[in-house]
């Protein structure tokens, strides 16, 4: 029987689709490809969502390994924040999920600064029961260390866990210890897909 439900915030309830950032921030594809390699798909933007990188420190790097100028990083990383817009098949989901009498959850790869402005703007801790973000734990999906932090901290048995996460490798490391899972792909088949499993149509 699943009692929890957890879910991802980047291509599940929120939008997240670097393509479509970088081509609504700059018409110059030579940009769009610099700010795709040497920021969205870097190693030190995942030092970000772990929390072992200050923003400050990482719009440097971005700026010195791309040749653009800090200010343009700066307007790049804004620019960010305000393409994290909810979905709305997937917060109707999570709505419903709650008013069915389900506990929902949160965990998500995120540097602290991008989820404090999402969280003054959705109030997501007093949406959800609980959750974690990577930027805040100094833990990051798929390591197996976020999961089981995750059940530490709110008791949640895994068996009766489902997690909503749209990539793989963080679905199977929480398969491995235990946890219900389903893959979000799209987000009116895949809320229709989680409805059903959930019995709640």
């Amino acid at each position: 029987m699943i009692r929890n439900v957890i879910f991802d915030f980047g291509a599940v309830l929120f939008e997240w689709n670097p393509r479509k950032i970088v081509a609504t921030f700059t018409d110059d594809t030579d940009e769009q490809e610099r700010l795709l390699n040497h920021v969205i798909h870097h190693p030190d933007w995942l030092a970000l969502d772990r929390g072992t990188m200050l923003m400050a420190e990482a719009q440097h790097k971005f700026a010195s390994r791309s040749g653009l100028d800090e200010s343009r990083i700066e307007d790049f990383i804004e620019h960010i924040q305000t393409s994290l817009t909810l979905i709305d098949e997937s917060y109707q989901l999570v709505q419903q999920v709650i008013t069915m009498g389900f506990n929902a959850y949160f965990l998500t790869n995120m540097c602290s600064a991008f989820f404090e402005k999402l969280n003054e703007k959705h109030g997501l801790y007093a949406l959800f029961d609980g959750g974690l973000v990577s930027g805040k734990e100094l833990l990051i999906k798929p390591e197996p260390e976020i999961f089981e932090l995750l059940v530490q901290r709110f008791n949640l048995e895994p068996s009766e866990s489902l997690f909503i996460d749209d990539h793989p490798a963080n679905l199977t490391s929480a398969s491995q210890l235990g946890f219900q899972v389903y893959q979000f792909k799209n987000p009116s088949e895949s809320c229709a897909e989680i409805r059903n499993l959930l019995k709640i149509n």
